[in-house]
Formats: structure tokens, sequence, C-alpha cells
């Protein structure tokens, strides 16, 4: 699994939430910049992924920040940097670190997945 977000403390929260529960993954905080799309191109062409994870901030689904038009402009960044660079990955929305896991059984189903 790749994941990532805004927060750095969330980020780190959540990769070792999900190798506690045994899943190759990788999470990182993301910018909105050159760099920030730079490190998920890499991210994506480092591996083969069955899931990628985008957190509440990115993509809208924090209840408690309402996206932005710049927000959106970033998601809809992101949504086509991982089209292009990871096709077969499935696309995981994540409110908030702790759902996470259950993001991943909501798109994957039951599978346990090895990255």
């Amino acid at each position: 699994m790749l994941g990532f977000g805004k927060h750095p403390e969330n980020a780190a929260a959540i990769q070792a939430r999900l190798r506690n529960a045994g899943l190759a993954a990788t999470h990182f905080a993301l910018t909105d910049d050159e760099a920030g799309d730079s490190r998920l191109i890499q991210e994506l062409t480092d591996a083969d992924y069955d899931g990628v994870l985008i957190g509440g901030f990115i993509n809208g689904q924090d209840p408690e920040d309402p996206p932005t038009e710049k927000r959106t402009r970033w998601f809809n960044r992101i949504l086509n940097i991982v089209h292009a660079h990871a096709p077969g990955a499935k696309i995981i929305l994540v409110r908030n670190p702790a759902d996470a896991l259950p993001a991943i059984g909501r798109v994957l189903g039951d599978s346990a997945p090895e990255h």
C-alpha cells in the first residue's frame, strides 16, 4: 500500500498502523508543489501497489476541514498522477488516520494485499 496525506504526524501513525496489521506500506506527507509531485511519481514507480491511500485533507473527506478550490485542484492533479503511473492500483480515500484500515477493507475487501 502506498499512502500520503498533508500532515507528517498522521503519515507516520498510519504507516505504523498498516505495518502492524501485516501490510507492506509506505505512507508519507505530500506537499502541493513540484517536489511533492516528483516524490509521488518516484514512489509510484518504485513498486507495484494494490492500493493508493489519499488522506482526508487532500481528498476533501475530512469533515473538520472542508475542501477549498486550491485543494480540489491538487486532488485532481494527484488523481491524474496516480492514474498515469499506477493504473492498476485502486484509489482509496481515507477520512482520518483511524479510517485507513477500514478504507482499505471498503475498497479491496478481505483480500490481504502485499503492497
